[in-house]
C-alpha cells in the first residue's frame, strides 16, 4: 500500500535550515497481503554494528569493528536520524550534498579489516545521529567485477552475464582513492555549485547480463570502482515491485509512502531504493539527492523507515526518477549475502540458544518515569551460571526521547559496560536496544536498565500485579530503591 504527498523541499541557506511543505495526499491502494510474523534466523557471519551515534557537523569519527578479515569482503550499511525534523530514520544527502557553498550530508570512507570512518559535513542539519553496519557475508556474490580503473567522464559496461531477469539482481557499488581509501564519498553524483563540477560516481542500465557504471567528468575521488551482483534465493521481505505491481510513478516534490506491515525494529532492516527511467533504466543516479548549478534538486531519497512504513521522496527539480521501487529484508530472515545478524557473534560457531529474563506478566498496568540522571533498573541472575548479554528490552510509552543504557553489577552498582551507550526506543510498547558489539559476559548478579537524558521521557511500562519479585530499583545517583512494581525492563541473553 502507498501514500502519496506532495511536497517542496528547498534550503533556507539564510537560516540554515531544511522545509518540507506538504501538499495533499492521495487515497492508498493494493493493500500489502498478510504476513506471518517475522523471526530472527541465526546465520552465519560475523558483524558489527555502531548502534545510533552523535555527530557533529564537521567532524569525522574513526569506529573500530574489529572484525578482522578482508574489507574487501564486507557488506556497510549506513543511515542517518534527525530528531528536528519529521524525517526520522533517513539516507538525505547520503554520500554528501552542496548547495550554494553549504555541504550537508554524510558519509563513510577509510574501510579497512578493523576500523571505518563516519564523516558529516560542515553545513549539515539532517544527520545529528549516524548508524552504520559493516559484516562480513558467508559466500561470494555471482560477479564480482574486482577493483577496476576508471577515468574522469568514463562508463563501463561490465558484462555479469547471469542471464536472470535485472528486477531480481542486487547491485553493489563501492569506490577507492588514494585519500579516503574505500568509500562511499559523491555516492550516485555530486554537483558543486562553485567552480560547476560534477563529482562521484553511480551505477545505471541494470540488464539482465550487463550493468553500467559512470564515473562523472570532474571527479578526483574515484579512481578505482568495485561491482558486485549477486541473485539472492530468497525475496525480500517486502517488494513494492510486488507490492504494487510494478514500478511506483512518482512526480517531482512527491513523497510517497509504502505500508510493509512487516512490524520490525527499523534499526534490523535492510532497505534498497532503486529508479527506473527510460534513459538510465533501472539506476541510482543521484541516490540520496543532489542540487544542480542550473537544473535545481534532483534525486530521490529514503526517509521516515518505521516498523510498518517507509517513504521514497522525489526531489522537485528531478528529471531521472520517475519511478521508483524499494525492497526491505529483516535482518535474520535472508541469506548472508544481503544481511548481517541481528545478534552479533564473533567467530560464529553455530545459531545460539535465547533466553530472556522477565519478571513482569507482559501487561501494562501503569507507567512510571523520573528526571534527568535518574532512572530504573532490573536485577537477574546469569542463567547457568554465567550469560552473555545480547539486548535489553523496554516496554515504554511515547513521546520518547533518547536513554543512557547501563549494565551494573548488582552487589557493588558498578558499570560493566565500558561506557554508557545511548539507547532509542522508537515505538509504543516493547524496543529492542542491541548490547551485543560489547561482548558482555557475567558470572554474578547484574542489573539493565536506564538513566534519562531528556526529563520523564519516555514513561516506562510497569506491572503491579503479584507476585512480585522485588528486583526493579528506581536510581537516583548512588541511591537505589526497591519499588513496588516489576518494571518492564527484560533481558536477552546467551549461554557460552
Amino acid at each position: 500500500m502507498r501514500t502519496r504527498t506532495l511536497v517542496l523541499l528547498t534550503l533556507a541557506l539564510f537560516c540554515g535550515a531544511l522545509a518540507l511543505a506538504a501538499g495533499m495526499t492521495a487515497a492508498a491502494s493494493h493493500p500489502p497481503e498478510a504476513r506471518a510474523p517475522l523471526q530472527p534466523v541465526a546465520r552465519a557471519g560475523i558483524a558489527w554494528s555502531s548502534g545510533w551515534l552523535p555527530l557533529a557537523p564537521g567532524s569525522t569519527l574513526t569506529l573500530t569493528h574489529n572484525l578482522g578479515g578482508d574489507p574487501n569482503g564486507y557488506a556497510v550499511e549506513m543511515w542517518f536520524r534527525d530528531a528536528d525534523t519529521a524525517m526520522g530514520i533517513h539516507r538525505f544527502a547520503y554520500g554528501g550534498l552542496e548547495a550554494n557553498g553549504n555541504w550537508y550530508g554524510a558519509y563513510w570512507q577509510g574501510l579497512t579489516a578493523n576500523t571505518v570512518q563516519v564523516r558529516r559535513l560542515p553545513n549539515d542539519i539532517l544527520a545529528d545521529e549516524v548508524r552504520i553496519d559493516v559484516w562480513q557475508p558467508a559466500g561470494t556474490p555471482d560477479f564480482d567485477s574486482g577493483w577496476t580503473d576508471i577515468a574522469p567522464g568514463q562508463t563501463l559496461t561490465l558484462s555479469h552475464n547471469l542471464d536472470i531477469t535485472s528486477t531480481e539482481l542486487v547491485v553493489s557499488l563501492w569506490f577507492s582513492e588514494t585519500n579516503r581509501g574505500i568509500h562511499h564519498f559523491a555516492y550516485g553524483g555530486l554537483a558543486v555549485d562553485g567552480p560547476h563540477d560534477m563529482l562521484g560516481a553511480h551505477w545505471h542500465n541494470l540488464s539482465d547480463n550487463t550493468v553500467a557504471v559512470t564515473r562523472h567528468p570532474d571527479d578526483a575521488a574515484v579512481e578505482q570502482i568495485r561491482v558486485l551482483v549477486l541473485h539472492p534465493p530468497v525475496a525480500p521481505d517486502y517488494d513494492s515491485l510486488v507490492d504494487q505491481g510494478g514500478w511506483t510513478d512518482i512526480a517531482p516534490g512527491e513523497t510517497v509512502t509504502f505500508t510493509h506491515n512487516l512490524n520490525w525494529n527499523p534499526n534490523l532492516m535492510l532497505a534498497r531504493a532503486e529508479c527506473y527511467s527510460t534513459t538510465g533504466g533501472i539506476h541510482q543516479w543521484f541516490a540520496g539527492g543532489n542540487h544542480d548549478w542550473f537544473i535545481g534538486w534532483q534525486g530521490v531519497f529514503v526517509q521516515n523507515l518505521t516498523p510498518t512504513t517507509v517513504a521514497i521522496t522525489r526531489l522537485g527539480d528531478d528529471q531521472v526518477c520517475p519511478q521508483v521501487r524499494i525492497t526491505l529484508t529483516a535482518q535474520g530472515r535472508v541469506d548472508e549475502f544481503r544481511t548481517f545478524l541481528p545478534i552479533v557473534f564473533k567467530g560464529y560457531t553455530g545459531p545460539a540458544v535465547e533466553t530472556e529474563l522477565a519478571y513482569d506478566d507482559g501487561t501494562l498496568d501503569s507507567t512510571d518515569s523520573y528526571d534527568v540522571g535518574g532512572g530504573f533498573a532490573n536485577c537477574f541472575s546469569p542463567p547457568g551460571g554465567s550469560a552473555t548479554i545480547q539486548r535489553v528490552r523496554l516496554y515504554v510509552q511515547l513521546p520518547s526521547m533518547p536513554v543512557e543504557m547501563h549494565v551494573w553489577d548488582a552487589a557493588t552498582h558498578a558499570d560493566l559496560l565500558p561506557s554508557p551507550y545511548q539507547g532509542n526506543p522508537y515505538q509504543d510498547g516493547w524496543n529492542d536496544i542491541d548490547l551485543a558489539p560489547f561482548d558482555l559476559t557475567v558470572s554474578d548478579d547484574f542489573c539493565v536498565g536506564f538513566l534519562y537524558l531528556t526529563g520523564y521521557q519516555p514513561t516506562l511500562g510497569v506491572d503491579t500485579s503479584a507476585p512480585l519479585a522485588n528486583q526493579s530499583f528506581e536510581i537516583d545517583g548512588d541511591y537505589w530503591e526497591l519499588q513496588t512494581y516489576d518494571a518492564m525492563i527484560r533481558v536477552v541473553v546467551t549461554q557460552p
